[in-house]
């Protein structure tokens, strides 16, 4: 997806499935794990890149035709900035993961307004995309955290599927079972773009989702999809 139709993508994500009210105190202090919707469709999800492995999940995702959101760090993100403009150049999205992956949870709210902001501010310098949804480092949340999101009008997203591809101690195997076992439509799928394993398990996930009859698409699509997003 071009950049302009990201934009307007995002643009109608907003004033359609997330509105002014979702910024709401009460509303805004809950994180979207699922997307409700009547589409066959999943959201891959790669958190704390861009990193060395990141071209090699490119290459596969145009294989397959598949679409990613790539849940980035500032500092990675800012200083790999052509290979992030890759990432949106093939149609995937960038979301903000924070500037250093700090538990935002134990600083003051200047550090977790640094942590956000920085993010979306170099993103924007240096690749050219404001940011449109953002994953918390830990999944980790207080209401400064929520207060800051608020502000930005960013929607929080933790998945329904996590493959605790971080862990050492999982196998590829594993992995495929968390990504496929119980997805279905409006999925959310957690995993990291530096895990190996991952890579190496990426083709079955695919393989065995396309037999679902499930699509990929990014996380800002899934919800445009959505009728209703499953909270927690």
């Amino acid at each position: 997806m071009r950049l302009s139709g990201l934009f307007i993508l995002s643009s109608f994500i907003f004033t359609m499935v997330l509105g002014g009210s979702c910024f709401a105190e009460e509303i805004c202090k809950k994180a979207v794990t699922k997307v409700k919707t009547d589409k066959p469709m999943v959201a891959l999800t790669f958190d704390d890149g861009p990193c060395g492995q990141t071209q090699a999940l490119l290459d596969l995702f145009k294989k397959e035709g598949v679409k990613a959101t790539f849940f980035v760090k500032g500092k990675n993100a800012a200083g790999w900035a052509e290979m992030s403009k890759k990432i949106v150049d093939a149609g995937h999205e960038l979301g903000n993961h924070s500037y250093t992956h700090a538990n935002l949870t134990k600083l003051d709210e200047e550090g977790v307004r640094k942590e956000i902001e920085q993010t979306q501010k170099e993103i924007k310098e240096k690749v050219g995309v404001e940011l449109k949804v953002f994953r918390a480092p830990f999944l980790a949340f207080n209401d400064t955290v929520w207060k800051v999101l608020a502000e930005n009008k960013l929607p929080a997203i933790n998945c329904s599927a996590d493959t605790r591809d971080w862990d050492k101690a999982t196998t590829v195997e594993q992995i495929v079972e968390r990504a496929t076992s119980k997805t279905e439509g409006g999925t959310v799928i957690l995993m990291h773009g530096w895990s190996k394993n991952t890579l190496q398990a990426l083709p079955e996930i695919i393989k065995k989702l396309k037999e679902k009859g499930l699509q990929f698409v990014t996380v800002s699509e899934l919800l445009a999809s959505g009728k209703e997003e499953e909270k927690k």
